[in-house]
């Protein structure tokens, strides 16, 4: 960025680059809009041509545009009627072209403020580009990002910097000497070593370019703060793609099911609800505060089933606390897994029944009042559908529930899900699931768990009483998850309009950016989560670190959160985890209740 304190004082003319330097685009590198573009959709003239990609032809035409060109540079037209031998409508393609810089581009505030304020105290300023763009689309660019300057392009004036045409044609139009003029531009050659020769004071910023070749199509973008915490870049490179292919699935599927209300379910559907909003689908959104411990309790009512509380690995005191009693002390250092019958009878003792069936009126009343009524869609992010089974059978026929969720591990009529059903594909239910806690802890809303729902003092409208399952502090770094997950929102939303039309940015888009972080995850990404903790099981229970403190060990692995992370630097547990986590893993996994069910039968039969 522009130091203030580099402005030189006293100069007639303060020049400026444009690209890189008051305006970026949220890429890694400006040749990979052309990969975009390519995913986009390209109508090539053969088939085979498109085996080498946009990218390779957009660059190829313009380098025999500019050996056919008699000027210094060209323009777009002059790339695209080169190109036109090997597309098909090259005129719509150098209009989405056009397109996908205007949606991309974005100011480079802090650079920009320099400039205007030189405006304020009456200096003259310019911007001097060499761009092939066509000089109507960079004054619009100017406008809208920059504000009113003048401008010399080389696509216009037909000569460059690199050259040092562009330069002296600036130096000739104001009139001034070299040394009357400071420029601040990013290339190290066209405006660094050329002005300098030229005898201008250049100040030279640091490049923008990103290493590494596109994985995807989500991968092209980068987020431009670098300063930022690794939880803003989780959620720029993570949930922000996560929620915007999944709002695109649920969009087309409730548009072709003709839903008019989409319910997104706290607190994993909150960023999922900004995504689906950016859409502008046309359909009504609702974000409604529910919990597995307000919906279990008040579903007791209905099924009366004391088995559903006992989920999980929890001790005494979680198993009383999450459903809103102390723990009496004669149980206090049982494992309720093992003394099933002594819970429930201390729990029909403290009045759990009654409680239930109150919470359940109070519930039926909230969820009517929040729109579950008719035929609705129900976001969550996974994985049994256990909220969605709870709501409609507190709704009954009043409600008609189609559920969507990132991924399941069942199958069922009621619900789709986007990048695993059922646990199919194995291997990205398997990328998923070594690393749930960590997958959950970045799309949960910066608020505590729900406890359960009452009626409020007033006796109009609801209230909320939360656990305090994690601390404060922990809390507040979701924030910065979710201000990556919008800066993502903004950088791809001028992109939108066009993917309606298009492919890609689906499940496969994803795979390389989920394997990279959760299933091969790098010691940087890994050491962001260092003391960070998460709450598995309804009503906050089950609270443990992501990154286990334990020695490397097999009981170890088992209890770990994030088994990925576990394994590194171990060769025996990695191989260990390999397996386990294979297709073959994972289909057992998936399937051992049936397989054993199956075997106990076969054995009772053969006795």
């Amino acid at each position: 960025m522009i130091e203030p304190a580099s402005v030189l004082p006293g100069k007639a003319l303060y020049s400026f680059d444009l690209f890189d330097t008051l305006v970026a685009r949220p890429v890694k590198r400006p040749g990979m809009v052309f990969y975009l573009l390519d995913r986009l959709g390209v109508d090539y003239r053969f088939p085979l041509l498109g085996l080498l990609g946009f990218r390779f032809w957009r660059v190829l035409a313009e380098r025999v545009a500019r050996r056919l060109s008699r000027h210094e540079d060209i323009d777009l037209f002059d790339i695209y009627r080169v190109l036109a031998l090997v597309i098909r409508s090259p005129a719509a393609q150098l209009r989405r072209e056009l397109a996908a810089e205007l949606a991309l581009l974005q100011p480079m505030a802090p650079n920009v403020e320099v400039l205007t304020g030189l405006l304020a105290r009456g200096k003259r300023c310019c911007i001097i580009s060499d761009m092939y763009l066509p000089p109507a689309t960079i004054s619009r660019i100017i406008r809208r990002h920059v504000g009113a300057v003048d401008f010399l392009v080389s696509s216009r004036e037909g000569l460059t910097k690199r050259s040092g045409g562009l330069f002296r044609r600036m130096l000739d139009r104001y009139r001034l000497a070299p040394a009357e003029v400071q420029h601040f531009g990013d290339n190290p050659g066209a405006d660094g070593d050329v002005p300098r020769r030229l005898g201008i004071d250049t100040v030279l910023l640091p490049g923008l370019n990103r290493p590494g070749r596109p994985r995807s199509f989500y991968d092209v973008f980068c987020l431009r703060e670098a300063e930022e915490s690794g939880f803003h870049q989780a959620g720029y490179e993570i949930v922000g793609p996560c929620s915007v292919a999944l709002a695109r699935f649920i969009a087309e599927d409730a548009r072709r099911r003709g839903l008019s209300r989409v319910i997104f379910a706290a607190r994993d559907g909150y960023l999922l609800k900004e995504a689906f909003d950016a859409l502008g689908t046309g359909i009504d959104s609702a974000y409604v505060r529910l919990s597995r411990r307000a919906l279990y309790v008040a579903g007791f009512a209905l099924h009366g089933d004391y088995e559903r509380f006992f989920e999980g690995r929890v001790s005494a005191a979680d198993f009383f606390a999450r459903l809103g009693f102390e723990c009496p002390g004669e149980l206090a250092v049982l494992d309720p897994a093992r003394y099933r019958q002594a819970f429930i009878d201390a729990l029909k003792r403290l009045g759990f029944e009654a409680a239930a069936h109150e919470e359940a009126t109070i519930m039926r009343d909230y969820l009517r009042a929040h729109g579950f009524a008719g035929q609705v869609g129900f976001v969550d992010l996974g994985w049994r559908g256990s909220l969605q089974a709870a709501v409609q059978d507190l709704c009954g026929e009043a409600c008609r529930i189609h559920g969507y969720y990132f991924g399941s591990i069942t199958d069922t009529a009621e619900h789709r899900a986007f990048y695993f059903q059922n646990g199919r594909p194995l291997a990205r239910c398997a990328t998923v699931f070594q690393a749930l806690p960590v997958f959950e802890f970045l799309f949960t809303e910066p608020i505590h768990t729900l406890r359960r729902i009452r009626r409020s003092r007033q006796g109009e409208g609801f209230e909320h009483e939360f656990v305090a399952d994690e601390p404060d502090s922990q809390v507040a770094l979701r924030h910065q998850v979710a201000a990556g997950a919008r800066r993502f929102f903004a950088d791809i939303a001028g992109l939108l309009p066009m993917l309606e039309k298009s492919d890609c940015g689906g499940a496969m888009d994803l795979d390389p950016i989920l394997n990279a972080h959760l299933k091969r995850p790098s010691a940087e990404f890994i050491r962001v989560f260092d003391g960070i903790g998460h709450a598995e099981g309804f009503g906050g229970s089950k609270y443990g670190s992501l990154l286990s403190e334990e020695r490397k060990s097999l009981l170890g692995y088992r209890n770990a959160y994030w088994r990925s992370a576990y394994v590194s630097g171990n060769a025996w547990l990695r191989l260990l985890h390999r397996l386990l986590y294979s297709r073959l893993g994972m289909f057992l996994i998936l399937n051992r209740g049936r397989i054993v069910g199956g075997a106990k039968k076969r054995l009772r039969g053969t006795a």
